[in-house]
């Protein structure tokens, strides 16, 4: 009986671990509402929101650039950039889940002179995202922390 017992405790601590690690791991991360504050960790330390005016991040306004980059209808890729389009920050929302993946970028050109994704990625200085990404590049970083309300 005491061996039943201990297995048991066992598996249920196992259980636990389990769905801890996966909570942090973003894959039980609620719809974010962006009319409201949302932090994204990898991103930005501070809490992020979304104004008539643009994005506010860290205390600099990223005005609004591109509402919809999305060519399909299962997600809105919103993109903000800094006044000098040096800087850009892409929010996608999954129509399905309401989830969303955060990614800040900063170049060292403005990256609109370049026409194929080889040379915007060799313009980049460094991208952060709240992901993991699929094919990362060196100049990625991430801890894949989601973001949350």
């Amino acid at each position: 009986m005491k061996k039943i017992k201990s297995t048991g405790l066992f598996i249920i601590g196992g259980l636990l671990l389990g769905a801890n690690v996966s909570a942090h791991a973003g894959l039980f991360s609620s719809p974010i509402d962006l009319s409201k504050p949302f932090i994204c960790k990898d991103v930005s330390p501070t809490p992020m929101r979304i104004t008539d005016k643009g994005l506010m991040m860290g205390g600099v306004l990223y005005p609004l650039y591109n509402p919809n980059a999305a060519s399909i209808p299962t997600l809105t890729n919103t993109i903000f950039r800094s006044r000098d389009n040096l800087e850009e920050i892409d929010i996608v929302q999954y129509a399905d889940d309401g989830k969303i993946s955060v990614s800040y970028m900063k170049f060292r050109f403005d990256p609109d002179q370049f026409f194929d994704d080889a040379a915007i990625e060799n313009n980049k200085i460094f991208e952060k995202g709240s992901f993991k990404a699929m094919n990362p590049g060196p100049k990625y970083f991430s801890k894949n922390q989601g973001c949350e309300q």
